[in-house]
């Protein structure tokens, strides 16, 4: 990462946002136009890229058309905010060919999560760009009724030079589940656990030390994520670290039946190691996997914080100074974001 960190200037009412599809295409068309409507709502105008709306294959539109939107929206000085229609995939196609002095010398908010954990990554190694793990255009304003947790924890983050606070904030309940407890501080780093594990061994792979990383999952097998967290582990990625937290991570549909199952046999949870025996169907639930994985490196660890693939989603701002309070559960954004 360069030395230098870059926040971007804060977004005001009255901007412009600018909407880029960095990933894959919008499954429903009819939903870019609920969630631009869900925008203009809220005080700002709109901007679309020039394949917003396209389809090629898996992918919002070629490389190139892609690259091209990332540049002009970069570059357009009316754009106050950049927000992706959806993650999916197709991010890390565009790494290599990213301007980034052009990215450093206009710096710009950026908004996504999930694939667009890949260019967050990027920006930070990169450029020292502050950029924000948050809910993009079909996750929260396309829906019917948009989450006011959600929104209001995006617009906090983004439109305050201040500190953004607790992840929490807004929500009237706490669920989450300690791994090892500690007290730490450090800038934070992460996101999407797939990506993350797929940049090892790039010129854009995530730099963990001294950070708190913060990770989730959508979709994915306990098995999966147990791979993936010994990437990690393999790699010294998070043997640095001063501490991880999870958000609350989605299991695939097979292992979400099967926790329900496991759950009335009354098998033992988090609180306790995994049972010397085991039946022979057993596979470990993610909150075990996740402690299994993570308790040896003797650093907090929380599981269940209010990000991911989930309705009422936290805004984490990339590169900012935190504090992680396992007795409280808390994650506290305590440097402001935007300037």
């Amino acid at each position: 990462m360069k030395n230098k960190i870059i926040k971007p200037a804060r977004l005001e009412s009255g901007m412009t946002i600018g909407l880029i599809a960095p990933a894959s295409g919008a499954p429903d068309p009819a939903a870019i136009d609920r969630g631009i409507t869900v925008l203009q709502s809220r005080g700002f105008r709109v901007k679309e890229a020039k394949s917003l709306r396209a389809r090629w294959g898996f992918l919002a539109a070629p490389d190139a058309a892609r690259l091209a939107d990332l540049h002009a929206m970069i570059a357009n000085p009316k754009i106050g905010a950049i927000m992706c229609m959806r993650g999916g995939y197709g991010v890390m196609r565009l790494l290599p060919r990213i301007d980034y002095a052009l990215v450093a010398s206009n710096p710009k908010i950026i908004v996504g999560f999930s694939d667009i954990t890949a260019l967050h990554l990027a920006l930070w190694k990169k450029c020292g760009l502050v950029t924000f793990n948050g809910p993009m255009l079909l996750s929260a304003f396309a829906k019917e009724r948009p989450g006011s947790f959600t929104l209001g924890a995006l617009e906090r983050t983004l439109m305050n030079a201040v500190p953004s606070g607790s992840v929490w904030e807004g929500l009237n309940s706490r669920q989450f589940r300690v791994v090892r407890h500690g007290r730490v501080s450090g800038r934070l780093i992460g996101g999407n656990l797939s990506l993350v594990a797929a940049t090892i061994g790039t010129p854009y792979e995530i730099d963990t030390r001294g950070k708190i990383v913060f990770l989730e999952e959508v979709d994915e097998k306990p098995y999966r994520v147990d791979r993936m967290l010994t990437q990690l582990l393999l790699a010294g990625k998070l043997r640095d670290a001063v501490a991880v937290v999870f958000g609350r991570n989605v299991p695939d549909a097979e292992s979400a039946v099967r926790e329900r199952k496991l759950a009335g046999e009354g098998l033992p949870r988090l609180a306790s190691p995994p049972p010397a025996r085991v039946p022979r169907d057993y596979e470990p639930v993610l909150d075990e996997v996740i402690a299994e994985r993570l308790r040896p490196l003797g650093i907090p660890v929380l599981i269940g914080l209010p990000f991911g693939h989930i309705d009422d989603y936290a805004t984490i701002p990339i590169g900012v100074e935190a504090v992680v309070d396992t007795r409280r559960g808390e994650l506290v954004i305590c440097e402001s974001a935007v300037r």
